[in-house]
């Protein structure tokens, strides 16, 4: 039973990450919602100093909303995690956990386009095309792989279990 409640918890959570993907990249991640995912690719734009500065009093400036929101998309991921795990037959309880996470990836998403958009009004013609060059390169290989093999291990263990002629 707990490893059925692990595996539907792993695959509740991946559904949810792929939300949260195309909401906006994750965070810390190559242009992430949070403010580390957005220094990654600004020190490749080579920033003057007072474009630094300015980068960082808008950062500054949202920091205490980017760790809000991080908080409430840690809650409601750890809100899914006790539904799935206490009540999993509770679809009502399901559902609700799960708008939750779609409602945080949602600000954060919105606050990361926000910010954004400040960050790129400091730069130049040239940095915001390199901006937008590297914007939300696609997932790395080890995510997808790692998707398809919990996909395959489920598969697996339903033909196992279930029976062609039960």
């Amino acid at each position: 039973m707990k490893k059925l409640c692990y595996g539907l918890l792993t695959l509740v959570s991946l559904v949810g990450s792929a939300y949260a993907v195309a909401a906006g990249p994750g965070p810390g991640g190559p242009g992430g919602p949070g403010p580390e995912g957005m220094l990654d690719r600004l020190l490749a734009l080579k920033l003057s100093d007072a474009q630094k500065h300015d980068v960082a009093v808008i950062l500054k400036e949202n920091r205490p909303a980017f760790e809000a929101a991080g908080r409430a998309m840690h809650e409601a991921f750890d809100g899914m995690r006790d539904a799935m795990c206490k009540e999993p037959g509770n679809e009502q309880l399901v559902r609700q956990a799960s708008r939750k996470i779609g409602a945080a990836g949602e600000e954060l998403a919105v606050l990361r386009a926000k910010v954004e958009g400040k960050v790129l009004a400091v730069l130049t013609p040239e940095q915001r095309k390199e901006w937008a060059e590297g914007c939300m390169p696609p997932p790395p290989p080890k995510n997808k792989e790692r998707f398809h093999a919990g996909h395959e291990l489920v598969n697996e263990w339903i033909d196992a279990h279930a029976g062609a002629g039960k």
